[in-house]
């Protein structure tokens, strides 16, 4: 019987209670305000299927072992770019491949990804790649910004298992949020240069 216990136990731990994380798709209550003025521009933001797919996992004791967090942080990042992004400019697109948008008095195309993600001692870092691209695919800016989110260790040691979910959301959320501080900080600037113009036919 012992072994049988411990059998099951084992399997658990390797296939059982895993648990997908990202931000609520549905929930319209943290689609938050940056206090972006919104220009005549166009945004194209590119997020690669394989982005899209990232998945990290992790394991916390305090919240017992047999539990397995599956953070998405390329499913994340899509999802804070789709919140904050549109409130700096008026045409807003995404797409999985590289294109570029045909409206507004300033288009750009940003690529995006996550070169790193990770949750341990109780918070999220991120770090976000953007690759910025006037008309013609002309680069403008090639730079990473990296976030560390809220210690949630306290929601943690005090909710268990049913904490560990909300903790990662909200340290995930509160790490992109930082790295988008500065990310729009250079977009903003993108927008108003000249880069950014459509270019003249034969030029």
């Amino acid at each position: 019987m012992r072994k049988i216990l411990l059998l099951v136990l084992e399997c658990m731990a390797v296939s059982g209670c895993a648990h997908t994380i990202a931000f609520h798709d549905q929930d319209e209550s943290w689609h938050y305000s940056v206090g972006e003025e919104q220009q005549d521009a166009a945004l194209l933001i590119v997020i690669t299927e394989e982005t899209l797919k990232q998945q990290e996992s992790t394991r916390a004791f305090s919240t017992g072992v047999i539990h397995r967090w599956d953070a998405q942080p390329g499913r994340m990042l899509k999802q804070v770019a789709d919140v904050e992004l549109p409130q700096m400019v008026q045409h807003y697109q995404s797409a999985t491949t590289y294109r570029e948008s045909e409206a507004g008095k300033r288009r750009l195309t940003l690529e995006l990804s996550v070169d790193q993600y990770d949750f341990k001692d109780f918070h999220a870092t991120v770090e976000v790649h953007a690759r910025a691209y006037g008309p013609g695919r002309t680069l403008i800016f090639d730079k990473r910004y990296a976030g560390t989110g809220s210690n949630e260790g306290g929601k943690m040691f005090g909710l268990g298992a049913f904490g560990m979910k909300s903790a990662i959301r909200q340290s995930s959320l509160a790490a992109y949020k930082q790295a988008f501080t500065g990310l729009r900080k250079d977009l903003r600037r993108a927008l108003e240069s000249p880069a950014g113009a459509p270019r003249s036919p034969g030029d």
